[in-house]
């Protein structure tokens, strides 16, 4: 199982197990998995206004996902992801309501901005690492706490809106200050333009480049690094400033693209999921780019059980920790790869 192919028919033969599983948990809890999954199709996809919202959600996914398969192909855990997506989301505001938010350059201002600092909060993390031997994994909780004390903290006092205080937000931002759509239709081309450009730029700086193979040697074993004299310190920086960079993008794209404005839960939580996504892909980044939309389709989608079938919304939750465990589970016994050896050994002879 060494080539792409290899990789990728595991991954599609899996996630036919998986759904299995979940059709089966779901016949188990009483209910038509048929009627769920249409349900879930209809809400996310079954119309234009539909597809741009479920569009709008992937988006910060895709991008947090992409980030972290820098980071955790440096070994790192990035769990201060989603500090580093708020604050590319409070550089894009900064923007947005300065003297520039109601120009046409605007967006672009916002996402030079929202890349600087979210990449700048990932090297806090990185250099606390590297310099002060503080895991990764407390820095990012700490620059996440953080991150959220400062919005919250521009919310209410700089940016409150005229006479009230009030965690609900900022003013909306000047019509200039969105993201560019087709049209009336308020479809993200853009940003959907962005994370293509990104997605493929990734693939290739990964596998193809020597920055991608120091990268990987980082993250595999760091001591070794040292025989071919580069510094895994400084590539650990470079991984961490990358991934803080692309999930800057998210939060532009959550501020100006989703709610149009600065909110205390600006991240959506969208980073923590990722985690996962990256976790279930083991950092494949085709394999990435379409999970992180079957998870937005059913974050979008489920909006839908409640109201066609009376389900509540909470069972999107349960179907995406059967997706995860079902999926980590398949992976440590590699059932897919010995089906796959029986089938071309069966073919051979």
């Amino acid at each position: 199982m060494n080539n792409g192919l290899d990789i990728l028919t595991v991954n599609i033969i899996r996630l036919g197990f998986v759904l299995s599983i979940i059709f089966f948990i779901l016949f188990l809890f009483g209910t038509s998995p048929l009627q769920i999954f249409d349900s879930i199709l209809y809400g996310s996809l079954g119309s234009y206004s539909k597809l741009i919202r479920t569009l709008l959600v992937w988006v910060p996914i895709s991008l947090a996902s992409l980030a972290l398969i820098y980071t955790f192909s440096a070994g790192m855990w990035n769990i201060g992801i989603e500090g580093q997506i708020i604050m590319g989301a409070v550089g894009a505001t900064l923007i947005a309501r300065s003297f520039l938010g109601d120009s046409m350059i605007s967006p672009y201002i916002q996402m030079i901005f929202a890349i600087g600092f979210g990449g700048t909060w990932g090297l806090i993390c990185g250099l606390l690492k590297v310099k002060g031997n503080v895991h990764e994994i407390f820095s990012g909780l700490g620059l996440d706490f953080v991150a959220s004390g400062i919005v919250i903290y521009l919310i209410i006092g700089p940016w409150k809106r005229e006479g009230i205080a009030s965690t609900g937000g900022t003013d909306i931002f000047d019509k200039s200050s969105w993201i560019p759509t087709i049209g009336q239709s308020e479809f993200p081309i853009f940003m959907v333009l962005v994370v293509l450009i990104f997605y493929i730029l990734s693939n290739f700086v990964l596998r193809y480049t020597s920055f991608g193979l120091r990268l990987k040697a980082t993250g595999t074993n760091e001591i070794a690094t040292k025989r071919f004299y580069f510094s895994s310190g400084n590539y650990i920086l470079f991984s961490f400033f990358i991934a803080g960079s692309i999930a800057g993008l998210a939060g532009f794209s959550q501020a100006s693209g989703a709610y149009h404005k600065l909110v205390p839960t600006i991240s959506g939580g969208f980073g923590f999921l990722s985690i996962l996504i990256v976790l279930i892909c083991s950092r494949n980044i085709y394999f990435t780019f379409i999970v992180s939309f079957l998870f937005s389709a059913l974050i979008v989608g489920g909006s839908q059980l409640q109201i066609k079938l009376g389900l509540d919304h909470s069972l999107i939750g349960i179907i995406q920790a059967t997706f995860v465990l079902s999926w980590l589970i398949l992976d440590r016994l590699k059932f897919e790869e010995k089906i796959i050896k029986n089938i071309i050994g069966g073919s051979k002879t």
